[in-house]
């Protein structure tokens, strides 16, 4: 079952990055909050999100330049209606989080937003289960390197082999803000999970969950808790809501999407030229892994090729005359 994560605690309920944030998380059921941390000037790990106050806060000035006595006499603002509204709570140290997420049965996704503080990040977290993720890959590989702690790098790009850079980081898991189905069958087949963010809408979590995420980051847990919660859809041949299954004749829908998208095979499809003027992979056509024979063999070796798949068709096909 994959898990809900709020977004720096429930951010679409209550104000980010705060304990309330985190008390709505937890009446939401989600599974995980997802905080952010930097330092204070005097070296306190507080939850907040940007380099300064400004934007969240009553005061002005970055993080690292306010003592903690300072930041803890600042005022949480909230947005409604356009207007900056002042919620009575103040921003929390780390310690603090952590503490209310064990009363709470929560368990913590810490993202570390700069560099430095991975020591005092594992220190903080010392026997939690959390799991702890950052931008800067290195620090990641750094705190997974002087803890036990599951760790996780965050991408927001879409490079060339993330689950390469997550092997590299040694990391655990992988936090894309976009995805494609061969990101997640290259990650899980290395044992590495996947959890892509910010995703606020039904349609786009059921389709991931459909692709396998292992989780969801989200700003509104409450919405994920229901999309997360509802039974695995009934997907054959008459009931298959999802893209890109074109309903050929005799299609099993082990695969209402291709693994091995691109797979570039000019056999199976080609490159078209959109009015855009932009050069994708288009493979509308292709009906090699919707057939019988070729799903169940793409099941049991998620990691073959378009060659295999075409002989295993062809093997089927002559069996069949």
């Amino acid at each position: 079952m994959a898990v809900v994560i709020g977004h720096r605690g429930a951010r679409s309920l209550a104000p980010e990055n705060t304990l309330i944030g985190i008390r709505t998380a937890a009446a939401c059921k989600a599974d995980y909050i997802e905080v952010d941390v930097r330092l204070s000037k005097d070296g306190s790990l507080v939850l907040m999100h940007d380099e300064s106050v400004d934007r969240t806060t009553s005061g002005t000035g970055l993080v690292e330049d306010l003592d903690l006595e300072q930041i803890r006499a600042l005022k949480i603002l909230t947005r409604s209606d356009g207007d900056r509204v002042v919620v009575s709570e103040k921003v929390p140290t780390l310690e603090e989080a952590v503490a209310l997420c064990r009363d709470l049965g929560l368990m913590m996704v810490v993202e570390m937003k700069e560099e430095g503080i991975e020591e005092k990040v594992a220190g903080e977290l010392k026997g939690s289960e959390a799991i702890v993720t950052s931008f800067y890959h290195e620090s990641v590989r750094e705190l997974k390197e002087i803890s036990g702690l599951k760790t996780g790098i965050i991408i927001s790009s879409l490079p060339i082999g993330p689950a390469d850079l997550a092997i590299k980081a040694g990391a655990d898991a992988i936090f894309p803000k976009r995805t494609n189905p061969r990101m997640f069958k290259a990650a899980h087949m290395r044992g590495i999970e996947v959890y892509p963010w910010t995703i606020n809408g039904a349609a786009e979590a059921s389709w991931l969950l459909r692709l396998g995420a292992d989780g969801l980051v989200t700003d509104d847990p409450c919405m994920m808790r229901s999309v997360v919660d509802q039974p695995l859809k009934d997907t054959s041949k008459s009931n298959c809501t999802y893209y890109p299954c074109h309903h050929f004749e005799g299609q099993v829908c082990t695969h209402c999407y291709c693994p091995l998208y691109p797979c570039k095979d000019t056999d199976l499809g080609r490159f078209v030229t959109t009015k855009r003027g932009k050069r994708v992979w288009t493979c509308i056509d292709c009906r090699l892994v919707h057939r019988a024979e070729v799903a169940k063999y793409l099941t049991e070796h998620p990691d073959a090729s378009t060659t295999e798949l075409k002989l295993i068709d062809r093997q089927d096909a002559s069996k069949s005359q």
